[in-house]
C-alpha cells in the first residue's frame, strides 16, 4: 500500500509539472511593441517644365535670280531677252546706273542769290577765268570754274584761284552711265546653267552674270 501511494503521488506532481509547462508553450512569447503605422506622404509631383515657345520658322532666304548683262544699248539686251524667251524662259529687262568714273568739280559758292552770282561770274570772266553759272542740282546758284579727271590737276587749280582771292571748293562727281541687264526669275534660274551660258557666249561675247536677290518690280521705268 505505501508503495503504492507513492506512486500516486509521483505521478500527479508530474502531471502537474506537465500542465505548467504546457501552459507556458500555449501563452508564448509577448507581443512585441506595435508600431504606429505613418501614413505615407504623397508622391510629389514632377517639377513642372517651363514650355518653351513654339520654335519660330526661319525666315526664308531670299529668292536669287541671275541678272545676264550688262549691255550699253537697249537693242542688244532686248535681243537677249527674246533669245530666252524662244527657249521658253521668262526674263525682263531692268536698268542700271553704273559709275564708270569720277571727276573732280570746281565750285564757287555765291551768296545772295543769282543777281550776285551773274555780277561774280562777269568779275571772272574779266579776269580771263572760265566760269558759268550752275541752274541745276544741288549746286544751283554756285559757279562752276572747271571739270577735272585727275584729283591733283584739279587741285593745283584749286590752289591757284585761292591765291587769287576766291573761295573755290573741290567737289568729286561719280560719272554714271545706264546700263542694261536682263534678269530671270528665281523659277526659270535653273535652267540658265553653265551649258545655257557657254552658248549665250558665242552669240554675246562678254556676257556676264551675276546672282542677286529678285527685285519686287521690274525697273522697267526709263526703259522705252
Amino acid at each position: 500500500m505505501k508503495y503504492l501511494f507513492l506512486s500516486l503521488a509521483l505521478l500527479n506532481i508530474l502531471y502537474a509539472l506537465w500542465q505548467l509547462q504546457d501552459n507556458k508553450l500555449m501563452v508564448g512569447a509577448p507581443d512585441e511593441p506595435a508600431v504606429p503605422s505613418v501614413p505615407m506622404a504623397a508622391p510629389e509631383p514632377p517639377p513642372a517644365v517651363a514650355e518653351s515657345e513654339p520654335p519660330r520658322p526661319d525666315p526664308g532666304t531670299a529668292a536669287l535670280c541671275v541678272a545676264l548683262g550688262r549691255f550699253p544699248g537697249l537693242a542688244e539686251a532686248e535681243q537677249l531677252r527674246q533669245r530666252l524667251l524662244a527657249l521658253d524662259i521668262e526674263s525682263r529687262l531692268q536698268t542700271r546706273d553704273v559709275v564708270m568714273g569720277v571727276d573732280y568739280w570746281l565750285v564757287m559758292p555765291v551768296v545772295g542769290g543769282e543777281r550776285h552770282a551773274v555780277i561774280q561770274l562777269s568779275a571772272l570772266q574779266e579776269q580771263g577765268i572760265d566760269s558759268f553759272l550752275i541752274t541745276r542740282g544741288e549746286m544751283a546758284g554756285s559757279l562752276s570754274l572747271g571739270v577735272f579727271a585727275r584729283e591733283d590737276y584739279a587741285q593745283v587749280r584749286q590752289e591757284q584761284l585761292q591765291h587769287l582771292g576766291h573761295d573755290v571748293r573741290l567737289h568729286a562727281l561719280n560719272k554714271k552711265e545706264q546700263q542694261y541687264v536682263v534678269e530671270v526669275g528665281s523659277k526659270a534660274r535653273r535652267l540658265v546653267d553653265q551649258a545655257m551660258l557657254t552658248r549665250l557666249r558665242a552669240d554675246f561675247p562678254g556676257l556676264q552674270h551675276q546672282y542677286q536677290p529678285c527685285a519686287g518690280v521690274a525697273n522697267t521705268g526709263r526703259i522705252p
